[in-house]
C-alpha cells in the first residue's frame, strides 16, 4: 500500500488540488473562505464559553488563555477526525469511476481526504496562534512539537479511513452511525471540558476509548500551555495507530477485488 501511495505521488498531488479547489469552486469568497470560516468559529466559541456563560478551564498555568481558544484547539482535532472518517463512508462508493479502471490506485483516495482535511486544520492552526498570539501569550518552542503530536492520529487516520471506506462499500447505513459516533466522541473527551472534569473511575476508559482524548490533550500541552507532552501516552497511542494502519490496509487489500461487483 505505501509503495503505490509513492509511486503514484504525482497524481496523488493533482486530485488533492483538485478536491481543495472543487470544495470553494462557484462561492463568491472562494478560497477566503478557508480562513472565514475557521475565525467565525473561533468569534463563537469565545463569546458563548468566556462572554456568555463565563466559563473557565480550571487547570493550572491557563488563566491567560481564553476558553474558547482551548476549545478551539480541540475542536480542530474533532473536526480533522470527523471529516476524514465521515468522508470515508463514500469514498469508494463515490468515485465509481476509478473503480472500473483496473490500473487505478483505490488506496490513494484516502490520503487524498486525509490531506485535504489535514491542510484546512493547518490553516485553523494558524488563525488559532495568530489570535493567541494578539491575546497577550507567549508562544513557546514545544510548539514545534505540534507535527510530532499528530503524527500518529494521521497514521490511525489513514488506516481507519481504507477500513471504513470498505465497510462503506457493503454496508450503506454506515454514514447515521459515522455520524452518531463523532457526536458520541466531542462529548465523550476532553474537547469541551478539561480531562480533570471525568469522574477518575472513567478516565482511563475516556483516554483510551477515544481516539482524540491523548491527542488532544497533548496538542494543548505542547501548543498552548508549553509542556512537553506524555511520551508515555504518545507512544502507546503510536502503538495503536500503527495496528489500525496494518489492519486498515490488510482489510483494503482483501475486498477490494469486490468493489466493482457491489458498486
Amino acid at each position: 500500500m505505501l509503495t503505490s501511495l509513492k509511486k503514484n505521488k504525482y497524481l496523488f498531488f493533482q486530485m488533492l488540488k483538485r478536491d481543495v479547489q472543487q470544495r470553494y469552486r462557484g462561492s463568491q469568497l472562494g478560497f477566503l473562505w478557508a480562513f472565514f470560516y475557521p475565525i467565525l468559529m473561533l468569534l463563537v466559541y469565545t463569546f458563548v464559553f468566556s462572554i456568555v456563560m463565563k466559563a473557565k478551564w480550571g487547570v493550572e498555568g491557563t488563566n491567560n488563555i481564553g476558553f474558547g481558544l482551548i476549545l478551539f484547539a480541540g475542536l480542530l482535532c474533532h473536526g480533522l477526525l470527523a471529516e476524514v472518517l465521515v468522508g470515508s463512508v463514500g469514498l469508494i462508493t463515490g468515485n465509481s469511476q476509478y473503480v472500473k479502471k483496473v490500473v487505478f490506485p483505490l488506496e490513494i483516495l484516502s490520503l487524498v481526504s486525509l490531506s485535504n482535511a489535514l491542510f484546512h486544520m493547518f490553516l485553523g492552526m494558524l488563525i488559532l496562534i495568530s489570535i493567541f498570539l494578539l491575546t497577550g501569550n507567549t508562544l513557546h518552542w514545544t510548539v514545534l512539537l505540534v507535527p510530532v503530536v499528530l503524527a500518529p492520529l494521521l497514521v490511525f487516520l489513514l488506516g481507519a479511513s481504507w477500513f471504513i471506506s470498505v465497510l462503506g462499500v457493503y454496508v450503506r447505513d454506515l454514514s447515521q452511525v459515522i455520524g452518531v459516533l463523532m457526536t458520541v466522541l466531542l462529548f465523550l473527551g476532553p474537547i469541551v471540558y478539561p480531562f480533570d472534569a471525568i469522574p477518575e473511575q472513567m478516565q482511563d476508559y475516556v483516554l483510551w476509548l477515544n481516539p482524540l482524548s491523548i491527542i488532544v490533550e497533548q496538542l494543548r500541552a505542547v501548543l498552548l500551555f508549553g509542556q512537553m507532552p506524555n511520551w508515555t501516552h504518545l507512544g502507546l497511542y503510536s502503538i495503536g495507530a500503527v495496528a489500525m494502519l496494518v489492519l486498515g490496509a490488510w482489510f483494503f487489500n482483501r475486498t477490494r477485488d469486490g468493489f466493482a461487483d457491489v458498486i
